[in-house]
């Protein structure tokens, strides 16, 4: 039989979802007293899984018996395969459990193991590196707004209201669909545009916050690039400035050469004034050319 004729509206679908939600709620809160009673260590250690427990033993138990959930039930849904003609199989029901309740606790965990495993790639180039990492850092960041745009599309126009139906092909048909009132889903419409709106400008906000933030580290990088620049040009004049002149040229002294007399000089400073007078330019001691030592390893 083929139930395409018959596929569940926005109403049913999230009415179903709102009440499997009140009885999830309740059995959460049971099994978070019956570990309350263990000890208080025992429960601020394991609370945070007593509903994830209360989720998939709720809705396990359901797909395992190839029941209908109690929300399904008051609604008046139940679920098909993607081609509208069967019950899914407890398999993929099963999966469409996991990947509700764990799916993006386990994409998380994937992406932080992918992250660390190129990290530890030698063979890939640092920039190339440093791009695959901010790629998946951004991809961290991205289920909530995978979710909200599914929801737009959920409300604008689909069936599926959970991001698992749609990756496992399951579908919700009305049992009695020919018995259902008509109404106009309008206002549904209008709640995914504005849907769609609001996480658009979300996604703007953020992308733009990020843009700043790496404008920001550029900035800095450039910064500290510039300052050790001019520390290191400031050490090299000083370093200039406090290395011994010559008297004759005012310069810091090269090829520093020896007189008789004991007076440094410039090797070339002092050959070219010998030329013009026999005598030192210090002390006016005679001084001949072939007097002049020129000192090695020494400034």
């Amino acid at each position: 039989m083929d139930f395409r004729n018959a596929r569940a509206r926005q109403p049913e679908v999230v009415r179903s979802v709102q009440k499997d939600l009140r009885y999830t709620n309740e059995l959460t809160e049971d099994l978070s007293d019956l570990l309350r009673l263990t000890g208080a260590r025992n429960w601020i250690k394991y609370n945070q899984l007593c509903k994830l427990l209360a989720e998939i033993t709720y809705h396990g138990f359901a797909s395992v018996s190839n029941l209908q959930t109690l929300g399904e039930e008051y609604v008046g849904i139940i679920k098909v395969d993607s081609k509208y003609k069967h019950i899914p199989t407890r398999f993929v029901q099963l999966i469409a459990i996991i990947l509700e309740f764990g799916g993006e606790t386990l994409y998380i965990h994937l992406l932080q193991k992918l992250e660390v495993y190129i990290e530890q790639q030698e063979n890939i180039l640092p920039d190339a590196k440093k791009k695959l990492i901010s790629c998946i850092q951004l991809m961290q960041h991205s289920p909530n707004y995978i979710k909200a745009l599914h929801k737009s599309l959920f409300y604008l126009h689909s069936d599926k209201y959970q991001i698992s139906k749609r990756a496992t092909g399951i579908n919700y048909v009305l049992i009695r669909h020919w018995i259902q009132p008509e109404f106009s889903l309008f206002g549904y419409k209008i709640l995914g545009v504005i849907t769609f709106l609001q996480v658009s400008i979300s996604f703007l906000i953020s992308a733009f916050e990020m843009w700043k933030e790496h404008r920001r580290k550029q900035y800095a990088t450039l910064e500290r690039k510039s300052s050790k620049t001019i520390i290191k040009h400031e050490t090299e004049v000083e370093s200039v400035t406090k290395a011994p002149q010559c008297v004759l040229c005012l310069e810091p002294r090269t090829n520093t050469s020896l007189t008789p007399c004991g007076h440094l000089f410039c090797w070339t400073c002092i050959l070219e004034w010998l030329d013009e007078r026999d005598e030192c330019p210090v002390c006016r001691e005679t001084v001949k050319k072939s007097n002049v030592i020129q000192l090695q390893n020494f400034l």
